[in-house]
Formats: C-alpha cells, structure tokens, sequence
C-alpha cells in the first residue's frame, strides 16, 4: 500500500473510532432508570382529617433511581431521567385478574389541589424528574386495615374514596409489571410478585416467584 492510500485508510479509521466512541460515550451518560423493592418505599398512615379521617391505610410503594455513572466513568455525568412516567400492569396467579393503569409519583400533588383540571390528571398523571444518584417513590396499591382486599392505586383512586372498583385486588397471588419511560428515550421493566393477605401484615411484594 503507498503512503498516500496508507493515510488516507488510517485517516478513515481514525475518523470511524472517533464517532463510534462519542456515540459510546453519549450512550453511557443516558438515564439508567433501576426499579426497587424496598419496605422504606412504603407508607403507613392513619389519616387526621379529610374523607378518610381517622382510617388506616398501608401505601405499598417501589423506588424509582436514575443510576449514578460508575466510578471509573462518573467524569462522564449520568443524564438527567426527564419526565419520567410509569405504567403498571397487574396479573393474577391465581385469579383472572388483569389490568393496567398509569403510575403516580407519590412526590406529585394530590388530586383535590387540582380542583377544575382534576380529571385532566386521570388520563395525563404529572410525571416527575430525576437526577443522576436521585430516586422518586412510585405508588402501587393500597389496603385498608379493615379491608381483605387491597386495591391498585393511582390519581383515579381519589374519585373512588380510596377504593377503585376497577382496580380491585381480592386475597391472592399476582405478576406485577412497571415500565417507567422517560423523556430521554431510555426505559426500565421491573417484573416481580404480590401477595395480598387478609390483613395488611400479611400483604407484601416479593421477588420470589409464586406458583
């Protein structure tokens, strides 16, 4: 090969490396969306005031993280998860159960602070953003401690006192899927299992799968 086809191939070469590693490079800093189990995600509460005054009720909840850059690569800086929003998809093991509803963020203002565009935030839930290191609780389901059955809770929940026909969930096992999405164009799936016992102690999420 002569000295001028020799430059002119390394030359290409060096140009192919060069946008393959930018592409790389811009690809590692998109959102890494990581969906959690954990109990601290969940919420116990005995209302003081408003329509459900007085009753107590378990939120049971997953974390949401945008994944900071590994320390090797954290120069790189994780983007930034935009307007991340979550579907749910509840499946039963045991029952014919199946539906799908949009997530709400926990960290979103509730319903009755949004008066006359109430109903808009049904079908368009507010979706949330998520810094790099950063997480966002996700709202699953309910129980009422005197209730059996648990329901699937998201902004609808509010015009059904708590309580979704649509969304019920009677004692038994269930498949859960989340997929939150973000702007960006990245995604995250999150498969994992539902018991739902007589009482609130005895409901839980687990990722042990259920026969």
């Amino acid at each position: 090969m002569d000295p001028i086809t020799l430059n002119i191939v390394i030359g290409l070469g060096t140009t192919v490396l060069g946008v393959f590693l930018a592409l790389l490079i811009d690809r590692s800093r998109m959102p890494r969306i990581a969906i959690i189990l954990t109990e601290k995600a969940n919420d116990d509460i005995t209302y003081k005031q408003g329509p459900v005054k007085d009753q107590r009720w378990k939120y049971f909840r997953v974390s949401v993280r945008n994944k900071k850059m590994p320390n090797l690569l954290k120069w790189l800086v994780r983007q930034t998860a935009e307007n991340c929003r979550a579907s749910i998809t509840i499946t039963g093991i045991n029952n014919t159960t199946n539906f799908t509803y949009k997530g709400r963020w926990a960290s979103t203002p509730e319903l009755p602070y949004y008066r006359d565009s109430a109903i808009i935030k049904i079908f368009d839930p507010d979706p949330v953003t998520i810094l790099a290191g950063e997480s966002e609780i996700l709202d699953v389901i309910t129980k009422h401690e005197k209730d059996q059955e648990a329901y699937g809770w998201n902004n609808e929940s509010y015009f059904n006192e708590w309580r979704t026909p649509t969304r019920r969930l009677d004692c038994g096992n269930y498949r859960i899927k989340i997929t939150v999405t973000t702007q960006n164009g990245t995604s995250s799936i999150k498969s994992f299992f539902l018991v739902v016992g007589n009482t609130i102690e005895q409901t839980y999420f687990t990722e042990n799968e259920i026969v």
